[in-house]
Formats: structure tokens, C-alpha cells, sequence
């Protein structure tokens, strides 16, 4: 069980994460934007000599590499482990005020939100060397999909937050 300084704690982590969140999912329509804008001007200096086709196939497969990763990388950092820390590793809460499942919260959620958001970054790069728009809003959307799914949620941290306290009892 949570102490109330805990759950208000977890709320205004909650804030600041919606903040990074939202900042993130923006960049996918700044991206969409600057395409529709400069990509002409761009696209013009592109070497019609590129195997786009081939490209692309390796950029659809590095995204779906990239959305298995993410999904692990996640899991993998909000693993708690009963010895504590790693070695070597400095604990979050002893260099902040805020408790260090927050801490270990948003590090799984900017990482999974950064993988996700390279998925966008394809896309662009897709467009800028020469394929169409479609392509484009293709890899922008998988990548706001994948955001949405990894959107801060209250349930997870308070989770972690429970099974934090179970298996390392002196972390708060």
C-alpha cells in the first residue's frame, strides 16, 4: 500500500510525464509538417540512383525490429530485481527528492517513446530520398500508435511502485 506523500508524489511524476509524452507525439505532426512544407525542396537534391524499393523493405524490417525492442527494452527496465540495484549503478532516489520507481517509470517510458518515435524518423527519410506521402503517414502512424500504447499510465507505476516496496523494502 501507498502512502499518501507516495501517491502525490506518483501524480505530479504523472504531470511531467504527459509533458514528455505529449512533446514527443507533437514531433510526429512537426515531422508530417516540415515534409509538406520543405520536403519538394528536398526531395529534389535526392539521387533518383537510390534502390528505393530496397530501402524501404530494410526500413519496414528495422521497424519491426524496432517495435519488438521497444516493447522488451521496456519490460526489461521495469523488472524489479530483490538484490537491489546493479553494480555499479547509483540509486535514483538518493540524487532526487521523488521516489525511484518514478524515476525507473519514466526512463522505460522516454526510451520506449524514443524507439517509437524513430519508426516516425523512417518515414521521413523515406520521403526525403523520393517515396510518397502514403509511405510516409504509414510509418508516422504505426509510430503515434506505438506512443499511444506507451502512454504513462498511473496503473503501471502504482504497480511498480507495489512491487518495488515488496522486493526492495528499504527503497521508497
Amino acid at each position: 500500500m501507498l502512502r499518501p506523500s507516495e501517491k502525490e508524489m506518483i501524480d505530479k511524476g504523472m504531470i511531467v510525464m504527459w509533458i514528455i509524452w505529449g512533446a514527443i507525439l507533437l514531433s510526429l505532426f512537426v515531422y508530417v509538417l516540415v515534409c509538406h512544407l520543405a520536403g519538394d525542396q528536398i526531395r529534389q537534391n535526392a539521387n533518383p540512383a537510390i534502390p528505393l524499393d530496397l530501402f524501404k523493405n530494410i526500413l519496414y524490417a528495422v521497424s519491426l525490429i524496432t517495435l519488438i525492442i521497444s516493447y522488451f527494452v521496456r519490460k526489461a527496465v521495469l523488472v524489479v530485481r530483490s538484490s537491489g540495484t546493479r553494480p555499479g549503478a547509483t540509486n535514483i532516489s538518493q540524487q532526487s527528492t521523488q521516489p525511484a520507481f518514478i524515476g525507473k517509470y519514466t526512463v522505460a517510458m522516454i526510451i520506449s517513446l524514443a524507439l517509437s518515435e524513430s519508426i516516425g524518423i523512417y518515414g521521413v527519410v523515406l520521403y526525403f530520398i523520393g517515396d510518397s506521402l502514403q509511405t510516409l503517414y504509414a510509418f508516422i502512424g504505426v509510430s503515434a500508435i506505438t506512443m499511444i500504447f506507451y502512454r504513462p499510465k498511473k496503473e503501471e507505476i502504482i504497480t511498480l511502485a507495489n512491487d518495488m516496496k515488496m522486493k526492495l523494502p528499504h527503497t521508497t
